[in-house]
This record gives structure tokens, C-alpha cells and sequence, in this order.
């Protein structure tokens, strides 16, 4: 059912799907008598419990993104974890970190609290293209607003955008999507490089044989693994103190990108000693490597090696102890 109305100032155009709505709408914002944005609402959303939000910053192409397209393009992801996205438009000229493009969008989400039920500790920032590139420049700069980003192939032209913010990156978990033909050596290991030496919490896939692109396979898989780990790595959320046993496994795979038969280390932190579980999963769910190995308390590198009988493509580490459970993405090459 589609209905169109006019409430407070704000035009909103709403799909209703099952529980779930997508909200079209715009309000007058300096300049402009309607600026527009979009939003998506996931079906388990509960005005009386406090939601996840993700703000979605949309590429430069005007020919095919804005708020809308952007946020269409996000709705397998966003309905997969459940996640309230938020998607300010960049307008005319579809850059979203002109300075009013900036402001509009610390406006929408002042007004997103308002309108519905956000999670303080759930909020969290994602673009593509120049929506990644704002994702770290916007981000940044509004470090307080968020517990976790998600650049994709970000636009950046070496670490410059990060100066005179990069500080604000110390702590924030970051997950760098990121495809292995893009620019790498300025879009992609100028942010890795200065994250780490900020001492952000890091993490990152750099996929084989990609470019410049949103449209890549498994794209929603790959996002979710992302998002998840964010979550678990929520910069927000304070650590239990109620005793070691209650805290989390923390797990990093040192690369990702990785060829038959070449060895995979694994850098695992955990709190005391313990055993950890370990399977490496193909996409087609076939298991390529199991087993189980002996932690010390504190910071444990442990080394695998990818089997021969393992297919170049996507696969999923996991690995358990009695801290909890994670899921790494690895890409295999031959």
C-alpha cells in the first residue's frame, strides 16, 4: 500500500512491505524548501525498545545514486540485520560531504531520535565510493555519534582526508570492504595504514579481482560479516567488569587474502586460558579445514594452512571458545 502525506513540514512518501516500510521524504533545510532523504524500517522494529540505526552515506554518480537508489540498494542488508537505515540525499550534485550536505544529514539523525526508538550504543555510519570517503571524514568528525564504521571502496586519494581527525579513529572499530583492482595504493592502504597507527580496532577484506564497484557476488554475505563484527566489536558498549571469563574473544586475521596451501595467522586475544574450536567453510558450506588448539591468557598467534583441497572464491573462518563465537571472511586465490 503506498500513501502520501504531508505531517509537521515533512513530505513522506511510504511502501509499506509486510511489517517492514520504506519512507521517502524531504523537509525544508536552509536553502532548499524540500530536502530529500531516505529511509528503511526493519520488520522487528518496536517503538519501545531501542533500535540499531545505520547511517547510509550514497556514491557520486548522479546518473545512478541518491538517497533513494542507495537505500533500495541496502534493503537485503539492512532486513538481514535488522537495521533502521538512515540515507540523507546529497543532492544536485551528489556529494555527500558539501557542507550543507553535512549538516542535513546531523539534522536527519537528531530527528531519526525523535521520530523513532535509536540504540545510543547501536549507531553506526557506511558508504561507498565518496560515501566512503565521508564515511571516514564525517565519521570522524562526528566520532562521538558512532560505535562502529563501514567504509566501501572508499574514494579517498591518499591519508590526507585524515588529518587533523585521524585521532578520533583510536578505539572505533573500523571494517574495510574493499576490491584488490580499486586504487589500492591510495584508496586502500593509505586508511588501513593510518587506522592502525591510530590504534583503531581493524579489520578489512580486500577482494581479489574487483574494482570500483557495489555490484560485487555475495555482496550482502560480505556486509553482513562486516556488520557483525562491528557489532561484536562495538566501541560503545562497555566491557564487563564483572569478571575475565565475561569477555569477549577477539580474533584478527593478519590477511585475508590468501593462496592454497599458503599458511593463515591468527592473532586471538583472550582473557585466560582456554581452547579454542576452529572450522575454515567454503561457500558452498563445505568445511576445509577443522580443528582445535590450547590458548595462554592474553595475546595467542596461532597458525593454519589453507588445505589444497580448498576452491579460490569466499570462505568463512569461525572459531569458538568459552568467550564466544566469530566469523572471519578469508579470500582464497589459487
Amino acid at each position: 500500500m503506498r500513501t502520501t502525506a504531508l505531517i509537521f513540514g515533512l513530505f513522506l512518501t511510504l511502501n509499506t512491505l509486510g511489517a517492514q516500510q520504506r519512507i521517502n521524504g524531504a523537509f525544508a533545510f536552509q536553502t532548499d524548501p524540500a530536502k530529500k532523504y531516505a529511509l528503511y524500517i526493519p520488520a522487528d522494529y518496536n517503538p519501545a525498545v531501542p533500535h540499531k540505526m545505520v547511517l547510509g552515506l550514497h556514491p557520486l554518480n548522479t546518473n545512478r545514486w541518491d538517497a533513494e537508489s542507495w537505500c533500495d540498494t541496502l534493503i537485503a542488508f539492512s532486513a538481514a540485520n535488522q537495521i533502521l537505515l538512515v540515507c540523507p540525499d546529497g543532492g544536485l550534485d551528489g556529494a555527500v560531504n558539501d557542507p550543507v550536505d553535512t549538516a542535513f544529514t546531523s539534522v536527519l539523525l537528531d530527528s531519526v531520535a525523535i521520530w523513532y526508538n535509536i540504540d545510543p550504543d547501536q549507531r553506526y555510519v557506511m558508504g561507498f565510493s565518496w560515501g566512503g570517503l565521508t564515511t571516514y571524514t564525517y565519521g570522524l568528525n562526528h566520532a562521538d555519534k558512532f560505535c562502529g564504521f563501514l567504509p566501501i571502496g572508499a574514494a579517498i586519494s591518499g591519508a590526507d582526508i585524515f588529518v587533523g581527525i585521524a585521532q578520533y579513529a583510536s578505539g572505533k572499530p573500523f571494517y574495510l570492504v574493499h576490491g584488490a583492482m580499486d586504487a589500492v595504493n591510495t584508496r586502500y592502504y593509505p586508511a588501513l595504514n593510518t587506522l592502525n597507527s591510530w590504534s583503531a580496532k581493524v579489520n578489512s577484506l580486500l577482494m581479489p579481482g574487483i574494482g570500483h564497484t557495489i555490484d560485487f557476488p555475495n555482496r550482502n554475505q560480505i556486509l553482513t560479516t562486516a556488520f557483525q563484527w562491528l557489532e561484536t566489536e562495538n566501541s560503545c558498549i562497555a566491557p564487563s567488569s564483572t569478571s575475565e571469563a565475561d569477555q569477549p574473544l577477539n580474533l584478527r586475521v593478519l590477511s585475508n587474502l590468501l593462496s592454497v596451501g599458503e599458511q593463515m595467522t591468527l592473532q586471538v586475544t583472550v582473557p585466560i586460558a582456554c581452547d579454542l574450536k576452529y572450522q575454515l567453510m567454503q561457500m558452498d558450506g563445505k568445511t576445509i579445514l577443522a580443528g582445535s588448539t590450547s590458548l595462554m591468557a592474553g595475546v595467542n598467534t596461532v597458525l593454519l594452512r589453507v588445505p589444497t583441497v580448498a576452491s579460490q572464491g569466499m570462505a568463512t573462518l569461525q572459531a569458538q571458545c568459552v568467550y564466544g563465537h566469530v566469523a572471519m571472511p578469508v579470500v582464497i586465490r589459487e
